[in-house]
């Protein structure tokens, strides 16, 4: 008789703040990391303040959230003027994360 499937896991909340190491991987510097739930507009303030994230250096970035979400979008701003989204990141499963344009 076989086995039932495993149910999936779900993201679990966890309580924030979330610290994510952000590794920039880009040949730009990032000026500005904005973080909204995943699809929404609704973007948080600049998480870099007056931080930059040069090209190959790692800044650490606080997300606050009371809700304690994992998955959020993460909005880059570029030291060109570009704009990068990321979508539907897991900060709690990963405590770093490697930014690639």
């Amino acid at each position: 008789m076989a086995q039932p499937a495993p149910a999936a896991t779900p993201v679990t909340a966890k309580p924030g703040p979330h610290a994510l190491k952000l590794v920039n991987g880009g040949r730009s510097a990032i000026s500005a990391v904005y973080v909204a739930p995943p699809d929404s507009l609704d973007w948080s303030d600049d998480l870099l303040g007056k931080q930059v994230a040069a090209p190959g250096k790692t800044v650490t970035l606080s997300i606050k959230d009371p809700s304690g979400a994992c998955v959020f979008d993460l909005q880059f701003l570029m030291n060109n003027g570009d704009t990068v989204e990321k979508k539907a990141v897991n900060v709690c499963d990963q405590p770093s994360y490697a930014f690639t344009p």
